[in-house]
């Protein structure tokens, strides 16, 4: 990958400058491998002495303020047509419309930490259905925490339509805006689009997280499609959506493991440690249970078994739904 960077010698002749792609897989293997050489590493919000997983299953009140400000974030929204904004007949109907007209209802996410093992699944701003208060406290989480995105055509979508709304509500976006990262488009550092990145930038065709999510195991799309999203909120069925929003970070939790797999940044063990905890939490958290039965172990876990690096005999694992926006 070319840097974005240019060197300027004596003679004025412009030379770019190759290095090898950034990414998060890499500096959470780093510091996973730290944690289990017996420290946590500067930054991590642990306690002296103790590993930052530790911290955030120990304390299941804890908000992301203990979290480190390199974690990772796997995210999604579902929207509807603003209605203050309809979309003009010219329009072609078979064609996404354009951010400002999409209402965002819900934001899923999942933190992962720095072995990218699941810890956190919850929905930002909690269960409101206030818009505003959705993307404000979108947006703080992201200024105070700063974690790379990981998201399935976030960049196309995602991204662009938060930014619209809180331009709609005045809510300060200043992340998004003030780190190059996370809008440069040729880096995985900041903002990891698992759409873009697999098809090298748009070189070649696009795939939905469906048909990828499938080819790696998962089960793709489980009862609800992005279609019912407009039919269901308008019904009062809310809580489908947030759900159906969830099922598809999880999904994409599952094609980012397997893409650092694929690209190096994780090793096998460390891909099958995270991935599950992955699968754990999908059987665990009725709100994704149907993804956790309806996807591949074999195909997921590369034909090993699932219950290696389970919790020892009479000891319960901490639950993993928490809420991922903060209470401060």
């Amino acid at each position: 990958m070319l840097h974005p960077g240019r060197l300027r010698p004596p003679g004025g002749r412009t030379h770019l400058v190759r290095s090898a792609p950034r990414g998060v897989g890499g500096k959470g293997a780093r510091a996973a491998t730290r944690e289990r050489r017996g420290g946590a590493s500067k930054g991590q919000g642990a306690l002296a002495g103790e590993r930052s997983e530790e911290w955030l299953f120990e304390r299941e009140s804890a908000t992301l303020s203990s979290v480190a400000h390199s974690s990772v974030l796997v995210l999604d929204i579902e929207t509807i047509v603003d209605p203050e904004l309809p979309i003009t007949e010219s329009a072609e109907p078979t064609k996404l419309p354009a951010p400002p007209h999409h209402k965002i209802v819900t934001i899923g996410a999942l933190l992962l930490g720095a072995d990218l093992a699941p810890r956190r699944l919850g929905l930002v701003g909690r269960e409101t259905e206030d818009e505003a208060t959705i993307v404000r406290e979108f947006a703080e989480l992201v200024e105070r925490h700063q974690p790379t995105l990981v998201t399935y055509n976030g960049r196309g979508f995602d991204l662009p339509v938060i930014a619209m709304r809180c331009l709609r509500h005045g809510v300060p976006f200043g992340a998004y805006y003030r780190r190059s990262d996370m809008r440069y488009r040729f880096s995985a550092d900041g903002h990891y689009d698992l759409m873009d990145y697999l098809s090298d930038y748009g070189a070649s065709p696009r795939a939905r997280l469906d048909v990828v999510a499938k080819l790696c195991g998962m089960p793709g799309k489980v009862g609800v499609d992005g279609k019912d999203v407009g039919p269901l909120v308008h019904a009062g069925r809310i809580d489908e959506v947030r759900n159906y929003c969830l099922c598809d970070v999880v999904q994409t939790a599952g094609v980012f493991l397997r893409v650092e797999f694929l690209r190096g940044g994780l090793g096998k063990e460390e891909y099958l440690h995270a991935m599950r905890a992955l699968i754990r939490l999908s059987r665990e958290d009725e709100r994704v249970r149907p993804v956790g039965q309806a996807l591949s172990e074999e195909r997921l876990l590369l034909g090993e078994p699932l219950d290696v690096d389970a919790a020892e005999p009479g000891q319960s694992v901490p639950p993993l739904s928490l809420p991922v926006a903060s209470e401060d």
